[in-house]
């Protein structure tokens, strides 16, 4: 007697088994093929600089992409803490790129074993912010008589949060919106490079 499963699944497949002289036929599922998204992890030093990677994702990035941006915080530290949480976190999953956002006020004092952990596949790149995050806003909102080179990090901190963001809400991405609007982001990004560079590092 032959036994016959029919399924209407277009990811079933049959195979036949003869058990004892009879042939049955099995369904067993397959899964379907899927396509497999390019990953890339962004970590930014403190939750600033995440507020704001995630204000730029919900941007640019719509959610069929091609690809897909995961934006964590490194809480501080020092870029050496930055990157070394980074290590940790791409060691958690299959990242195709990984990016690190700092600051440049603070020296990047990296012994032999983190640089070579850094070499390893997807390596670990740097972005940063003169001198610090706020200084890269206030170079994009063409803060007057601001010179981005020659700023320290306390001044532009406090000109940020006086002028634009107060500092209980920098860590919000809504914060954001006003200030730096889709038309801003896209009139700097020839004139202000290291805001090019994080926009070409989450694939916009």
């Amino acid at each position: 007697m032959t036994i016959f499963t029919r399924n209407t699944w277009p990811a079933l497949m049959a195979r036949f088994q003869t058990y004892k002289g009879t042939s049955v036929m099995i369904a067993r599922r397959v899964k379907p093929t899927q396509n497999i998204k390019k990953t890339i992890l962004i970590v930014g030093e403190g939750e600033t600089e995440k507020a704001f990677l995630q204000y730029l994702k919900e941007l640019f990035i719509l959610r069929d992409a091609d690809f897909a941006v995961k934006v964590e915080c490194g809480f501080g530290g020092g870029p050496k803490g930055v990157v070394q949480k980074t290590i940790r976190l791409r060691s958690s999953r299959a990242y195709d790129k990984c990016f690190v956002l700092v600051d440049s006020d603070r020296p990047f004092e990296a012994d032999h074993n983190l640089v070579v952990l850094m070499r390893r596949k997807p390596r670990v790149e740097m972005l940063k912010s003169t001198p610090c995050v706020e200084g890269l806003f206030l170079a994009i909102l063409r803060h007057r008589n601001f010179s981005q080179s020659s700023a320290t990090s306390d001044y532009c901190k406090r000109e940020f949060e006086a002028n634009y963001i107060s500092a209980d809400k920098k860590t919000d991405k809504r914060s954001y919106g006003e200030q730096f609007t889709l038309e801003v982001i896209k009139g700097r990004r020839a004139t202000v490079a290291e805001l090019d560079a994080i926009l070409k590092a989450m694939q916009i």
